[in-house]
This record gives structure tokens, C-alpha cells and sequence, in this order.
């Protein structure tokens, strides 16, 4: 379904921007509000009947206190606004957005920023307090992504972090699974995707000595043409801690409408909890081009994000990137025997493995065979010393030809890519039963 509605909605951009031109309208004011009702069109096209969702442009966000936001070009929200007197403008709470827009004919260096800072303004304006239950959620899988760890319900998750880093890539996580997407949709601008990346790094270097410029405030999304820069917060798009760096920052070349629509519908699919068949198979993962990693340093006794950039040379981009196919994970009859284990009971005391391997008349070193097991992305150890799940439906099974192989089946995955493998249906895919 996803990538239907992707061509629907490219069709739609080629057809509203040439409408645009042919106007022969040079008032920038009035093109302004031609690409917001674009936008505005464009959006209705890509959410879902039923939910009472709703667009507004050039509306404003109250917080609790009433104060109101900066003016924002469009926003997704749930239910009615309350409309301003003899407008088309609409003043709207902050439980209410799900997502906004800032929207530019052309997105250059200047327009960035003026997007940039337009959309920092929902996250001044914004309380972050009482999250509801789907921010939950949120972060909850957002945080076993970035950081590869469960959260444990009976202690404090901040109890976990080892570093400074991490502790505030905690909170950043926590924020943004409260608050509104922010994007923005340049229908045209930067000729490559390095253009656009040169373009942004300059803007962090003008900007490096003002405060608002930590991973949250970050747009989740920039499009620019056919070109994007996306967050890999686990929302969607997952970008693992690798050495207490964070590489959250991404590019991506040919699928701006793909990726906006994985953004939007993955809020709405928490939110909502709408079925996971609509992104499709889900088999083929999205490649992108690493941008910014982050990490906080100590200068002087002041604490501060630095960024460091993947200067990735301009032939890489000349060939685009191609979608990885997913499968699960090959593993051995012992880490199946744990696996399995672990789908029935939860948790596996590390003194314990070789007791759970008796069965199998094996006997491991321990150390190696759980590093194993970690390397899998499948188990992490919790702060007990036990080996515990990352995912929420675990299945494992065995596949003629391949061997033994496990994934997280929560959507479905691991039954399709097995039916696919085999050639034919199945009703459910069952792990080892321990009596």
C-alpha cells in the first residue's frame, strides 16, 4: 500500500507544480500559499479515513498556558480547530498536532534556516508533560534501536547509562516520541544530495555558538526536491549507538515521498495502532548515506554537543543507493535452543546457560557464546546479568535448505520472508515448547 500511495503522491507534486508555474504568478506571498495548498492536498492524500484527522496551513500552536506558536505554513492534526475570525487560520493545542510543515518553493541556505528555526519553535512551545500512551511506546522501541538495550520495568532506565552521551541521548528520545513531527518539503532546491548535505553542515558551523542546535531540535525530516536528510531516532528509522557515538543524520537520494510517508504513518500506526500491513511486505530495507554522528564533550567545564561529519566523496552518490533484502538471523542449534528459551520464559540468568544447553548434549565457553548472541541484535543482558529479548515477538524456526533462523515476527516479517522461502502459506511459526 505504501508504495502506492508514494506514486500517488509524486503524480501530484509533478502535476501541482506545474499548475504553479503556468499561473505566471511572481507575487511571493501568493506562491507562498499555492505550495501550502499543495501541501495541504498532498497531505489529505497520505493519512487514513476515519481517524478524524484534519490539515490546517498557516495556523498556530497553543500550549496549556496559552501561548501561542510562531505561525506554521501546514499541520496534521487530530480533530477540530478552533478558526480565527475571518480567516482560513486556525489556533490549535499542542495534544492535538501530529505533524507540521514548513514548505518552500525552493529550499536554499537561507530558507533553511528560516525553516529551521520556525520549526524549533515547536519544541519551545510545547510542555512535554503527561505523555500519552502511544509516546510510550514510542520510546520504548526507540530506545531499544538506538541504544540496543530493554528498558527493565522495575528500575529507572537513567540508572542504565554509562556515559553523559547516552544519558542525554535518553532525553532526547523521550522528547520526540512527545512531540510533533517536524519536516520540511522544498519542492525544488539543491541540484545532489551532497549539495544538500555541504549545505547543512555550513549551517551548523554559522550556527555552532547558539544554544537549539542538540539532535532534538533537528527537523526529522528535509526534503529538497529528490533529496532528504532524515533522523535515525527509531522513528522510523533506527541508527544504533556505535562507541558512545550516535550517527543520527542521514541522507537519502530518488524516495523523499517514500520517506515522508514512513514518518507519517508510522506516528499514526502508534498513535492509532493501526495494523502493520499497510506498509507492505516490509521486506526490503530503505539504504541511506550516514551524515552527522554526535556525541557530548566537556570544554572548560561547559558540556556540549560536537558533530562530526562523514565526508562520503562525490562518486559514491553517482550510483544510487539500492534496498537492502531483509532476512532474519542465521544462527546455531544451541542459539536456537536459547532463543527459543527466552521466547517462553523471558529471561536466562548467564550462570545458567550451560544448565539450559543440557538438553542438547552441548556444553559452550559461556563468554564467547553470549557475545554471540548479543552480536545477533536479538538478546541484550539486562542489569541482572541475564540474557533478555530485544524484540517483542521473537520466533524461530527451521528453514530446509538454510538452517536455523530467528527475527522479530511482530509485523508479520519473519512469516512472509518464510513463505516466501518455502513457497506457500503458513498458519503460525512456532519456537522449541519447553515443558
Amino acid at each position: 500500500m505504501i508504495r502506492t500511495v508514494e506514486d500517488l503522491i509524486k503524480n501530484l507534486i509533478e502535476v501541482g507544480r506545474t499548475l504553479i508555474d503556468n499561473t505566471g504568478i511572481e507575487h511571493r506571498p501568493s506562491i507562498g500559499d499555492m505550495y501550502e495548498g499543495l501541501t495541504k492536498s498532498i497531505l489529505e492524500k497520505a493519512v487514513f479515513e476515519g481517524l478524524n484527522l484534519n490539515i490546517v496551513v498557516s495556523s498556530f500552536i497553543q500550549n496549556r498556558k496559552g501561548e501561542l506558536s510562531y505561525e506554521m505554513d501546514a499541520m496534521l492534526i487530530e480533530g477540530q480547530a478552533k478558526q480565527l475570525p475571518f480567516t482560513e487560520k486556525y489556533i490549535v493545542t499542542e495534544d492535538q498536532v501530529i505533524a507540521v510543515f514548513q514548505v518552500k518553493k525552493t529550499l536554499n541556505k537561507s530558507l533553511l534556516s528560516d525553516a529551521y528555526f520556525n520549526l524549533k519553535n515547536v519544541y519551545d512551545i510545547c510542555e512535554l508533560e503527561n505523555s500519552p500512551p502511544y509516546a510510550l511506546r514510542i520510546l520504548r522501541d526507540s530506545y531499544k534501536g538506538v541504544f540496543k538495550m530493554g528498558i527493565h520495568s522495575s528500575k529507572p532506565v537513567t540508572n542504565y547509562f554509562q556515559s553523559t552521551t547516552a544519558d542525554h541521548i535518553w532525553h532526547c528520545l523521550r522528547a520526540e516520541a512527545y512531540l510533533p513531527l517536524r519536516i520540511v518539503i522544498g519542492y525544488r532546491g539543491y541540484a545532489s544530495e551532497p549539495g544538500l548535505r555541504e549545505s547543512f553542515k555550513n549551517f551548523l558551523e554559522d550556527n555552532r555558538l547558539i544554544s537549539g542546535f542538540s539532535p532534538l531540535h533537528f527537523p526529522n525530516l528535509i526534503i529538497s526536491d529528490q533529496f532528504c536528510l532524515l533522523k535515525g531516532n527509531g522513528m522510523p528509522y533506527i541508527s544504533s549507538m556505535n562507541n558512545n557515538i550516535w550517527p543520527f543524520y542521514n541522507s537519502s537520494s530518488n524516495k523523499p515521498i517514500l520517506h515522508l510517508l514512513e514518518f507519517i504513518w508510522s506516528r499514526l500506526s502508534y498513535r492509532y495502532e493501526l495494523d502493520p500491513r499497510i506498509f507492505g511486505d516490509d521486506l526490503e530495507i530503505e539504504s541511506v548515506n550516514r551524515f552527522l554522528s554526535c556525541n557530548i564533550v566537556n570544554v572548560m567545564g561547559q558540556r556540549g554537543w560536537t558533530y562530526h561529519y562523514d565526508d562520503i566523496s562525490y562518486q559514491h552518490f553517482e550510483q544510487p543507493l539500492t534496498p537492502e533484502k531483509w532476512e532474519p538471523v542465521r544462527i546455531s542449534k544451541d542459539q536456537h535452543h536459547v532463543i527459543a528459551y527466552l521466547c517462553k520464559y523471558s529471561f536466562l540468568k548467564l550462570t545458567r546457560i550451560n544448565w539450559c544447553l543440557e538438553t542438547t548434549g552441548s556444553k559452550v565457553d559461556t563468554e564467547a557464546f553470549v557475545q554471540e548472541l548479543v552480536n545477533t541484535g536479538l538478546i541484550y543482558i539486562d542489569s541482572y546479568k541475564q540474557l533478555a529479548l530485544l524484540t517483542d515477538h521473537c520466533r524461530c524456526v527451521a528453514v530446509p535448505n538454510i538452517g536455523f533462523v530467528a527475527g522479530d515476527d511482530k509485523t508479520g516479517k519473519l512469516t512472509r520472508w518464510v513463505e516466501k522461502r518455502i513457497g506457500r502459506k503458513i498458519e503460525n511459526i512456532l519456537h522449541i515448547q519447553f515443558d
